[in-house]
């Protein structure tokens, strides 16, 4: 295809006219990481898909699945209930949603009420998870949980023994599917699952944490302990050992959970106080509905900090910086002596709480408004590879070499694995891509 509007291969007088590069203050629908809402399901019984899919906020790239299995207590899943589960899980999946997944027997706080007298049914109904996390591994970012307890949370349940958390694991463990993450309740959990780290957190990439009592006390309701690290790798220590314990830990994997408005722990909170715990614990998501008393606390506060969120809530803030946020930095363009490529370099920061966990490849295109799409080429890391997980915190340096034709660049960033758009926070067209300049050669 020939263009003969555009000038091609000048030797010299090529340059860049940056856009506008300001960073946005708004939430991005990006995916595996954000607000999310909690859809529960019970095994034996049909739900309305009419009527769920009026109850999808499509601003949401997350979903919490919950499976009450607790109708089963007494035998296996059947192929009536498995295939209503499948219609779920396809569902969530067809409907563009990342999915948190937790199956349990209880939901209402009863787990005692409501588990299984015998422990080889428990492991039974194990097995049949890891069988559907293999089936829906591509789109279950999340796996929480390990059956039992209150709302699948791991206490108050009649199995709560070290022994026999580890043999669930050792199920699960063989069947939960690359790129998708497991999840405990408890930093403590963690630690006694993974005894063979003897000492060294943060090697482990498989299972993540969730924490449902975010903020309600000093502990998190029980999900820190009293004792200090010099008692042990397997038990449950005081609050600052384990907020630095999550902070080396979710750097690789992720953690999310519910935040909740402890009276007795309010004197202790401010802006400034909640973000840097959220930043510590490198939260990826959160329930949006619960609990209304601090999200709307949130929401009457003001971000403190930054000319970006002059005047923007707290609420927003946060849940801009829910998971990763990929903000471009500088865009500028070398042109060789002599040659007929120039070399394209943009810097981009992760911004976010949380990690960039699954691997992004990052693209530019030259185009016009008349021509549309003219060429596209793929951006590589300048330097050696950082890996695949993109740190909070992290910036890097991405560079390509392009041919000297005027033209608009535009930047993109997709998930490896399906292709989904990743948005950079300085303001993308409908498909997700973000203008950086004008590619412009002097006659």
């Amino acid at each position: 295809m020939i263009f003969l509007n555009r000038r091609k291969r000048q030797a010299s007088g090529w340059k860049l006219n940056p856009a506008d590069l300001a960073e946005r203050p708004e939430d991005l629908r990006n995916p595996c990481r954000g607000w999310y809402q909690i859809h529960t399901f019970e095994a034996d019984r049909e739900p309305d898909f009419g009527e769920l899919e009026w109850c999808l906020d499509r601003r949401d790239a997350l979903a919490l699945v919950f499976l009450d299995i607790g109708a089963y207590r007494d035998r296996d899943l059947d192929r009536t209930a498995l295939g209503r589960i499948r219609r779920i899980l396809d569902f969530f999946r067809d409907n563009g949603y990342d999915m948190i997944l937790r199956a349990a027997y209880d939901h209402q706080g009863k787990a005692v009420e409501r588990e299984p007298y015998f422990w080889d049914q428990v492991k039974a109904h194990m097995r049949q998870v890891g069988e559907l996390l293999q089936e829906y591994g591509d789109g279950i970012f999340v796996y929480q949980g390990l059956l039992t307890g209150n709302w699948g949370e791991m206490h108050t349940t009649r199995f709560q023994t070290e022994k026999k958390r580890n043999e669930l694991w050792k199920i699960l463990k063989v069947a939960i599917p690359e790129g998708t993450y497991a999840a405990v309740r408890r930093p403590v959990y963690w630690r006694q699952l993974h005894e063979e780290q003897g000492g060294r957190e943060g090697i482990a990439t498989d299972m993540g944490l969730f924490d449902d009592a975010m903020f309600a006390s000093g502990d998190h309701l029980g999900t820190f302990g009293t004792l200090t690290r010099e008692n042990g790798w397997g038990e449950a220590w005081q609050r600052e050992e384990e907020l630095a314990f999550e902070e080396e830990l979710c750097r690789n994997v992720p953690n999310g959970g519910e935040a909740v408005l402890g009276e007795a722990f309010r004197e202790q909170m401010t802006p400034r106080a909640v973000v840097e715990i959220l930043r510590r614990m490198h939260v990826t998501y959160l329930n949006k509905v619960y609990d209304p008393n601090i999200l709307d606390l949130w929401k009457q506060w003001k971000y403190p900090e930054g000319e970006t969120w002059n005047g923007k809530s707290l609420y927003d803030y946060i849940g801009a910086h829910l998971g990763y946020r990929l903000v471009i930095r500088e865009a500028c363009f070398r042109a060789g002596r002599g040659r007929e490529t120039g070399r394209l370099e943009i810097t981009v920061e992760n911004t976010g709480f949380a990690s960039l966990y699954q691997e992004a490849v990052l693209g530019v295109e030259n185009r016009t408004e008349e021509d549309g799409v003219f060429e596209q080429w793929r951006m590589r890391p300048a330097g050696k590879d950082p890996g695949a997980v993109w740190y909070s915190g992290e910036t890097r340096v991405y560079v390509c070499e392009i041919p000297l034709e005027e033209g608009q660049l535009w930047i993109s960033a997709r998930r490896k694995s399906d292709g989904a758009c990743i948005r950079f926070a300085n303001g993308c067209d409908k498909d997700g891509k973000t203008k950086i300049g004008e590619l412009a050669g002097s006659p």
